[in-house]
């Protein structure tokens, strides 16, 4: 049987950088220091420029990502016990229940989970990238066609609000890399929450898959077999529900503040994409910004899609059994497993919406009314 190491060694890393597991407050207190110092700057900023829609716009989608993070690491910090407790089950037991011959399902599962986090890490830090070298590349641009130089003009990978003293050497300088460290900071936390939570739901989606192969390969021949068969698989069911239900009980607040943020990022930033479609520059950064918003909301409504599918398939797959070859007092024990997986097992956002395909299409329908309402209100001034 692989090391599940080898499928889950990103989320370890960044997850122990963050001091989320093993929660260390020490580092997690360092790291929340560090995002501060972004943060002020961009409250500030909205301040000084709260008629100006465009910068408004700009500096709120970055704000709302970066207290996003942050609200969902509090709740983590918060939950910590029943968190750590949760995650060294996943990271152990959970995998070691499964037989070697259905094995490969689950290793299905985990490889879309390492898959989906480094496509999530690509995201993530490719969108930052654009942010961190954009000034760069317009300072060379200005040194090359010799304009001149002038130091309030100088900008910051992110639109905040300094004194005037900030934009000469030193501070300049300083600030700038300030502001790589901070955001590259919340970039890790966002990969660490979000992925850890996708990662539970695709691997309970491979542990529903196991579930329905064990119940196909009954060996009705051999009473004995059957037997332990059948126990295996009842204890495999309720461990599978009793994660289910940790799941709920550990990320509902954290889904819910990511469903209702997610419609206002994606047309904040998306509302910047129009708006600049004739600056290539800008395009790029908030594109980017942009598939970083949608891929967040789908990290989470994809898997709990195939958690639903998953798990539904089980309730189909026990009227599969052969109940005639069955021994009476097995019936009854199947009878278990046939009543208990009458109702799909999914995650929500704070209990309210369920996390699936459809709240990823109904979330970017309510970011196109926002949208929609953002384009008439800016025309209307």
């Amino acid at each position: 049987m692989t090391n599940i190491e080898n499928y889950i060694f990103i989320n370890q890393l960044v997850l122990r950088l963050m001091g989320l597991y093993p929660i260390s407050i020490a580092r997690y207190v360092i790291c929340i220091s560090c995002i501060i110092l972004i943060v002020i700057p961009l409250i500030a900023q909205i301040y000084r420029n709260w008629g100006n829609l465009n910068i408004f716009l700009e500096t709120s989608s970055v704000l709302l990502t970066i207290s996003l993070s942050v609200l969902k690491s509090l709740i983590w910090i918060f939950k910590r016990k029943n968190l750590e407790f949760f995650i060294n089950f996943m990271l152990t037991d959970y995998w070691k229940i499964v037989r070697t011959d259905v094995f490969k399902h689950l290793q299905e599962y985990a490889i879309y989970a390492k898959n989906l986090t480094n496509g999530y890490l690509f995201v993530i830090f490719n969108s930052l990238l654009f942010f961190f070298s954009l000034p760069i590349i317009e300072t060379f641009i200005t040194i090359i066609q010799h304009s001149t130089n002038n130091l309030t003009e100088r900008n910051f990978p992110f639109v905040a609000s300094y004194p005037l003293a900030f934009y000469s050497f030193p501070l300049y300088e300083i600030v700038y890399v300030s502001q790589i460290l901070a955001t590259s900071i919340c970039g890790l936390m966002i990969l660490a929450t979000d992925t850890l939570i996708a990662t539970a739901l695709l691997h309970t989606c491979g542990h529903f898959k196991i579930l329905k192969e064990n119940l196909k390969q009954l060996n009705y021949e051999n009473l004995y077999k059957i037997k332990i068969q059948v126990v295996h698989t009842i204890k495999h069911h309720q461990i599978l529900l009793w994660f289910c239900e940790n799941m709920e009980k550990n990320f509902h607040l954290m889904l819910l503040l990511q469903t209702m943020t997610s419609s206002l990022i994606i047309c904040f930033v998306g509302f910047q994409v129009s708006t600049t479609l004739m600056e290539e520059s800008k395009l790029i950064k908030y594109f980017s910004h942009l598939m970083m918003a949608l891929f967040q909301l789908l990290l989470f409504c994809f898997p709990g899609d195939i958690l639903i599918s998953q798990s539904s398939s089980i309730h189909r797959a026990v009227y599969s059994i052969q109940w005639y070859k069955l021994p009476a007092f097995l019936k009854s024990e199947v009878c278990m497993i046939m009543l208990r997986s009458q109702k799909s097992n999914y995650i929500t956002a704070g209990k309210i919406y369920v996390m699936h395909l459809e709240n990823f299409s109904s979330t970017l329908s309510n970011a196109l009314s926002y949208f929609m309402m953002l384009r008439s209100f800016n025309s209307g001034t």
